[in-house]
């Protein structure tokens, strides 16, 4: 049998504890990946976790980026790490796969696609959402019987509390809620896999108007609410309104509507609630909101590293790359600079002058 991929996950918060359950998952399921070490500056999580599945563990990346057994660095840190802890990786011969958003700024995104190209090797972005079945479903089937698409509208309303969430803990207290280490509020942190959608189902966007404000969250700098709209490069008009104040909590939930010239599509969530072609029999779903919308269930994530390290084994092209990850965090920047200027914002942007 050939070598298995080795990857190591760096982070080992809750979307890091779901990267190692996916991995060990594939580990059986597959014979192509094993999972070989995590890292952790706790010792004590690193330890633990390390113990529980008789594999290597270290309090940095780089002692686990000399272990000649680990093909794959898969970041789970928060988001002010992604970029330095990427390009460090890229930088000794690794691939990496990273969390949302690839990088707090775009020149920390460029730089590290620019490094994996010339280094040879593959960085892709975790962008799970993809890979739900109903959402594939529309990308591939659904889209093209609904005529010339002219607007796609989404919703993300939910909660997140201050003290539960932005201080939960001491990590929590060190990074989340600054611009300077989450690299903005719901657009960046909870809103990115929605506009990521919006872009991976209708295309490009060159225009875009946009307000950004924190509104009932006092003890953090970035925004609790967001509001956008766009323009794409095929024509069509799209929404963005996005919240993690929404009272009361268990109405929670994400909402994205594509509207053709023959019928439009809801998904709520990952899965199609509306489906209504013109002279079609429609498909019509009640929404179940949501209590809670933290927890990673991983099967999603399951199928994007399946993907990913398969990418790897044959040599193929990884569809969320970096270049795709770009994407979303430039037309969100173009909103935060929008809100700012009180300007309609072109794209691309010029990444030297926005942070």
């Amino acid at each position: 049998m050939p070598k298995r991929i080795g990857v190591a996950v760096v982070g080992l918060g809750s979307i890091g504890k779901t990267h190692v359950k996916v991995l060990k998952d594939l580990e059986k399921e597959t014979e192509f990946v094993k999972l070989v070490a995590v890292v952790d500056q706790i010792k004590a999580i690193a330890e633990k976790i390390g113990s529980e599945h008789n594999i290597q563990y270290y309090t940095t990346i780089d002692e686990v980026l000399r272990n000649s057994e680990v093909d794959v660095i898969s970041i789970a840190t928060p988001s002010y790490l992604h970029a330095p802890q990427a390009i460090l990786a890229i930088e000794y011969g690794k691939h990496v796969i990273v969390e949302k958003p690839m990088a707090t700024t775009l020149v920390g995104a460029k730089e590290m696609v620019s490094r994996a190209q010339r280094n040879g090797v593959k960085l892709g972005v975790i962008f799970q959402e993809r890979y739900a079945p109903d959402i594939v479903r529309l990308k591939n089937d659904i889209l093209k019987k609904l005529g010339k698409i002219y607007l796609v509208e989404s919703e993300l309303k939910w909660y997140r509390d201050m003290k539960e969430y932005y201080k939960r803990d001491e990590i929590a207290k060190s990074w989340r809620g600054m611009w300077n280490t989450e690299g903005g509020g719901v657009l960046t942190n909870q809103g990115i896999h929605t506009i990521d959608l919006m872009i991976w189902l209708n295309g490009d966007v060159t225009e875009v108007s946009g307000f950004i404000g924190n509104i009932t969250h006092d003890g953090i700098e970035v925004e609790d609410t967001a509001v956008a709209a766009i323009k794409y490069r095929n024509g069509a008009f799209g929404t963005i309104s996005q919240t993690v104040s929404m009272k009361p909590t268990n109405y929670q939930y994400r909402k994205i509507r594509v509207h053709g010239s023959d019928g439009f599509v809801e998904i709520t969530d990952d899965k199609i609630t509306t489906v209504a072609i013109e002279g079609k029999e429609e498909l019509k779903n009640v929404t179940n909101y949501k209590e809670e919308t933290i927890t990673q269930w991983g099967d999603l994530h399951k199928a994007l590293f399946k993907d990913f390290l398969k990418s790897l084994l044959q040599g193929n092209d990884f569809p969320v790359n970096g270049k795709e990850g770009m994407k979303s965090l430039e037309l969100i920047k173009a909103i935060y600079l929008s809100s700012y200027s009180g300007q309609i914002i072109k794209l691309p942007l010029d990444i030297n002058i926005i942070v």
